[in-house]
């Protein structure tokens, strides 16, 4: 059992990532293996995110107006804390869904809003901005090179011509 400071530490380190966490998706651990919570601690660390189990009496303390209701968190849970604005943390959830390892999602929380588990699963598979960027530059990048083809095409094709001529002569 815990003591009171310990009790008391835990609440700080949570109020200190309520406020500097840009989001946190709600996972719940009912059918997760150990391993299993394993590979997601491992996985979140890789990516500078952070997988927690805190009692629910401990988050509520910590923040009186946290978002979800005993209602909505029936059963136990753990908290995915995401510190990107980018919310790259999600895609923690995708790479374990690619391994096979099947999570239920309980909601989320991302950009000061709150998201159920379908907005949230939306959410890990939206693409990144490098991805985005690259996608962005290729539209552009099509149109000029069809075009570069389409002026020089012409040129070329005198250029083969008179050299196929002056090949015959």
């Amino acid at each position: 059992m815990r003591t009171k400071k310990d009790k008391e530490k835990i609440i700080q380190d949570l109020k200190n990532k309520f406020q500097t966490s840009s989001g946190f998706a709600l996972i719940s651990i009912l059918n997760l293996s150990t391993e299993k919570i394993e590979k997601l601690r491992n996985l979140a660390k890789e990516k500078n995110n952070l997988f927690q189990v805190v009692k629910k009496t401990l988050i509520y303390k910590a923040n009186p107006n946290f978002v979800f209701s005993d209602e909505e968190l029936r059963q136990p849970f753990g908290f995915l804390w995401v510190f990107d604005e980018n919310g790259l943390g999600f895609k923690t959830l995708n790479e374990l869904k690619n391994e096979g390892i099947e999570l239920e999602l309980l909601g989320g929380y991302f950009l000061s809003s709150k998201f159920d588990k379908k907005s949230i699963w939306e959410i890990v598979n939206l693409p990144t901005k490098e991805e985005l960027i690259a996608k962005f530059i290729g539209v552009f990048k099509s149109p000029l090179l069809k075009l570069d083809l389409s002026l020089s095409f012409p040129i070329k094709k005198l250029i083969l011509t008179l050299s196929a001529i002056k090949k015959n002569n």
